[in-house]
């Protein structure tokens, strides 16, 4: 099993879907379907009971939605700041937490009906 730490998760682990090769800098790791690991690791965390951490809320933004903190800001009716602060420490409302999934699944079921 290998630890997936992208975009610093700290409890995903891979079973399959990788290989290890070497490189000239030394051990390198090569993801078979990023987009499809990428778009996994966010619907878990979309389904998932307990709110959500900064750092998982940081993680949909940024890797599954493909948005920039001044763009979910603008969307959310908030600052950039606020944003900031909310994936800094963690402590994010549940409507933030809410509204982040929802956005997720928007955006992946917008993806199914163009391709």
């Amino acid at each position: 099993m290998l630890r997936y730490k992208d975009g610093g998760l700290k409890n995903v682990w891979l079973k399959n879907g990788f290989e290890i090769r070497e490189t000239p800098y030394g051990e390198g790791v090569a993801i078979h379907d990023i987009d499809g690991l990428t778009n996994a690791i966010c619907l878990a965390l979309t389904n998932k009971s307990s709110a959500l951490t900064g750092v998982e809320f940081r993680y949909i933004r940024s890797a599954g939605i493909l948005l920039s903190v001044s763009e979910l800001a603008t969307m959310m009716g908030v600052n950039t700041q606020t944003v900031t602060r909310w994936e800094k420490n963690g402590r994010l409302p549940k409507w933030a937490d809410r509204l982040i999934r929802a956005l997720f699944i928007a955006h992946v079921e917008a993806g199914k009906t163009t391709s």
